[in-house]
């Protein structure tokens, strides 16, 4: 399908030259990435930011004191808007990468001196709901999955959004999916969700001005572990430890359904709503 190609979107971003947004707007997401890094004790976090086509989101993070910022988008136009958008004024820490999160290798991050990159905040808009329309899209968002999870930082926060349900999601962010592809396990110690009722589409066709989205959080639909089957759950040692300790809440594990085992919560009934978006906030 054509949403995992990147020719579709090099066309929809030479037809719709000003910023293209698609289901929740990046000024929602703002206010929940900004509540992590006002709250990440120092040194703050590298940022990772997936297939952000045009939006200006990175630049705005960057010009806000967040100076270490990766923008990874396949589309190469995108990229090279992100590029100049670095280059004048000059923002030195923020690096653009033309590939696609699915790819094995991501030599541009893997290959530098400290042996690469890792992140503690990654960002994505529907990526893998794209990458998803591919023939072999299970394949492909497993991989993007592994693909992110081994280049964060223990903790980290992998924030992505979709249009598919809890139910519908939950094992494709988890070990289910990973599994099935051969690919190393993923586990999350928490994993969050919000529900965002976005505005009617009656509303988009006839303004071009981003319409009212109301923000809810749906506790029944996440979970919690201690620690991977398994394993010990270490304690959250020095700063980044104290960012673990304060998105999950510390304190004794929580008795929570088992991630990626098919586990029903009370919102994996929910169908897919044209106006409704998700965002699942994944703790590492």
């Amino acid at each position: 399908m054509a949403f995992a190609t990147a020719e579709h979107w090099e066309e929809r971003l030479a037809s719709e030259a000003e910023h293209l947004d698609w289901l929740c707007s990046y000024a929602t997401l703002r206010k929940i990435v900004l509540d992590l890094l006002n709250h990440w004790p120092p040194p703050l976090p590298n940022i990772l930011l997936v297939g952000t086509g045009l939006s200006t989101f990175a630049e705005d993070l960057y010009d806000n004191g967040f100076k270490y910022i990766t923008v990874l988008d396949f589309a190469a136009s995108a990229a090279e808007v992100h590029r100049q958008r670095a280059a004048r004024p000059a923002r030195t820490g923020l690096q653009v990468v033309q590939r696609s999160v699915a790819d094995a290798e991501w030599p541009e991050l893997d290959g530098t001196p400290d042996g690469g990159r890792e992140f503690g905040i990654v960002v994505d808009k529907g990526v893998i709901d794209c990458l998803l329309t591919a023939r072999d899209g299970i394949d492909r968002a497993a991989a993007a999955v592994a693909n992110v999870f081994s280049r964060m930082t223990t903790p980290g926060v992998w924030i992505s959004v979709s249009h598919s349900p809890p139910g519908q999601r939950r094992d494709m962010y988890c070990t289910t999916a990973a599994s099935a592809a051969g690919l190393s396990p993923v586990y999350w110690h928490e994993f969050k969700v919000k529900r965002v009722r976005l505005p009617p589409l009656e509303y988009a066709a006839t303004s071009t001005l981003p319409g009212p989205e109301e923000v809810e959080d749906m506790p029944g639909a996440g979970f919690r572990l201690s620690a991977p089957p398994g394993a010990t759950d270490p304690q959250p040692q020095g700063a980044a430890g104290r960012v673990a300790a304060a998105s999950v809440g510390g304190g004794a594990a929580e008795k929570t359904p088992a991630q990626g085992q098919g586990s029903q919560g009370e919102c994996d009934d929910l169908e897919f709503q044209e106006d409704v978006a998700y965002i699942y906030i994944m703790t590492k």
